[in-house]
């Protein structure tokens, strides 16, 4: 195989019009070249692998192209021969800004300027990866780069560019050079098949792309290897395997699972694709992939660059699940990401992941009561009835106040011993100061009911915003938190803690001792600062965090009955526990019978 050349060197673009993905920055250049407008010197910023240096050398071609001055390089004559074998050229000169990155280097460069090109119109100078220059060599490049010799152009390339000196960039014209599109790749592999004689699956070329990431140079690379891995006829088994990517079977299967909390298959099929030899890091990137496309048609969109069978297999799983699951479970997934750039055991944060997308539906109540606050579904205690004088005034037709006097207070109407109220005689005006006795208030003038009803709730008006401005009880602290904690998989983590309260100056928190490990390390800085900031919000003071062990924390009963004095509707005996507690603690128990007490 002595002198074979790669798929992405061979299939490199040799004019414009090849160019795929560019189209923008080659519009560009040919139009600055048709009109005589080019500048001297060009910065070519963008990704690894989507066509810097390939279109540099383009340019170059076309500013020196013997044959053709129209914009267009010839592709046949002797410069563009050279640029495109890499052989000699007098008049370009391509160097790498890793390994030229001193003063002396770039100070031999402007001195080879100087000299008038050999056979070509200029002398261009390409260097790739720029921003590894140092900046002493940056500074002796400032100017000769903005006043170069008539015959000199510069090509710079960088993956970096804002660590490219601003004092270089304004020197230049800046093209930047986007990914490209999976669509675009996979229709250019499938050109480079037919090339080679090379019969590739349907859904192959497509899952090649999209693992490329925008990059053409990495899916022609991948597709050399598996052309080569599999003897002349790339599979989508020798793709999964060489690059651990999971089947779509497989991906749908665990999915599925979750969606029916079914924890056990979850995580038999988590085992199975980590033995395969996916990277748990790979393995949540392909969740995650897949999740997006649950989402997208949840919606009622079409995920783009999808095979067939893969579109079948989204459009089942969103049949069985709505936008808010799907925003849920992502959410998880990608806090396991984040984890998984801090833990070494990568297992155990991928089956914790699985697990908890597992338990999302169970908890998806316990989600809608914490963002109510427990308030909707609380039960009403029934109104005592009121004592027949009570009826008497309230049925009593009242005076409609005016708008500058209150009206003084009222006397109750004595009643019979049968309960009814005895009708008064209308009393003559009193004096001023008579408003101090009961019996010489004035008699109230005959209303209608229409006029009644205004009255009293002008009357009830101040008892309700007095009663507003009372703060909540101390029993209510846990609730606050919860709601003023951020992201719905970190309350319903904290669900499960044995206790959480306010004591003092301290948020004191005492994680479960059974059951699965925790998603959530309170310990760690990023976690106890969103605790700490939602403890904040709750009562309206600073705290520390103290952490408790099991063992450790106060016994059920003292906080029963430290519960019970902030709140005697939680007392025992009372009419909220004979109703099974607050709303959050019946549905805990709902779920989870053999539960420990939430506040214990």
């Amino acid at each position: 195989m002595a002198g074979y050349t790669v798929l992405a060197n061979r299939y490199r673009p040799r004019v414009f019009a090849d160019v795929v993905g560019q189209e923008d920055a080659a519009r560009v250049l040919q139009s600055s070249l048709r009109d005589g407008r080019a500048a001297h010197a060009f910065l070519f910023s963008g990704p690894r692998g989507v066509g810097k240096t390939s279109m540099a050398r383009i340019l170059a071609k076309a500013f020196n192209c013997l044959e053709n001055a129209l914009g267009e390089p010839c592709g046949t004559c002797r410069v563009c021969t050279s640029i495109d074998e890499g052989s000699e050229c007098f008049d370009v000169e391509e160097i790498d800004g890793a390994s030229h990155n001193r003063v002396e280097n770039v100070r031999e460069l402007i001195e080879r300027l100087r000299f008038a090109p050999v056979e070509a119109r200029f002398r261009i100078t390409i260097v790739d990866e720029v921003h590894m220059l140092s900046t002493a060599a940056f500074n002796a490049l400032l100017k000769t780069l903005e006043e170069p010799p008539a015959h000199a152009k510069f090509i710079l390339a960088t993956t970096e560019p804002l660590k490219v000196p601003e004092t270089i960039r304004s020197r230049c014209q800046i093209l930047d050079f986007r990914r490209l599109m999976a669509d675009q790749i996979a229709l250019r592999l499938g050109q480079v098949c037919d090339g080679e004689n090379v019969t590739a699956p349907e859904e192959l070329l497509p899952r090649v792309a999209r693992h490329a990431q925008g990059g053409m140079r990495d899916a022609l690379t991948l597709l050399d290897q598996l052309i080569t891995f599999g003897e002349g006829s790339p599979r989508v088994e020798d793709f999964e395997r060489l690059t651990g990517r999971l089947s779509a079977e497989l991906l749908q299967s665990m999915l599925s699972s979750a969606l029916q909390s079914d924890t056990a298959e979850v995580q038999r099929l988590a085992e199975q694709a980590l033995d395969r030899g996916a990277r748990p890091a790979d393995l949540l990137a392909q969740l995650v992939e897949w999740l997006e496309g649950v989402l997208v048609s949840c919606a009622g969109g079409t995920p783009a660059d999808r095979g067939d069978q893969e579109l079948a297999a989204l459009t089942d799983l969103a049949a069985r699940t709505n936008v808010d699951h799907v925003v849920a479970m992502l959410d998880v997934l990608l806090e396991a990401q984040r984890r998984l750039r801090q833990r070494h055991d990568g297992q155990l944060v991928v089956e914790m992941a699985l697990i908890s997308l597992a338990r999302l539906e169970q908890l998806a109540g316990m989600a809608e009561l914490l963002a109510s606050g427990g308030a909707t579904s609380a039960p009403v205690a029934p109104a005592r009835p009121a004592s027949p004088a009570a009826a008497a005034r309230a049925a009593s037709p009242r005076a409609t106040p005016s708008a500058t006097s209150r009206p003084a207070p009222r006397a109750a109407a004595p009643s019979t011993q049968d309960g009814s109220a005895m009708q008064r005689e209308p009393a003559p005006q009193p004096a001023p100061r008579a408003a101090a006795s009961p019996r010489s208030a004035p008699a109230a003038q005959p209303v209608s009911a229409a006029h009644a009803a205004p009255a009293a709730k002008a009357a009830a008006a101040p008892q309700a915003a007095t009663a507003s401005a009372t703060p909540a009880p101390t029993a209510d602290f846990r609730t606050r938190f919860l709601e003023a904690v951020p992201g719905r998989s970190l309350r319903l983590e904290l669900l499960r803690y044995t206790a959480l309260r306010h004591e003092g100056d301290a948020l004191v928190l005492c994680p479960p001792r059974d059951g699965p490990p925790p998603l959530y390390d309170p310990q760690s800085p990023d976690v106890a600062k969103q605790l700490l900031a939602a403890a904040e919000k709750a009562c309206g003071a600073r705290l520390s965090l103290r952490i408790e062990e099991a063992s450790s924390a106060p016994d059920s009963q003292a906080d029963s009955k430290a519960n019970s004095k902030a709140n005697p509707a939680s007392a025992p005996g009372s009419s909220a526990e004979a109703g099974g507690g607050n709303p959050i603690e019946r549905r805990v128990r709902e779920l989870w019978p053999d539960a420990h007490d939430v506040d214990g």
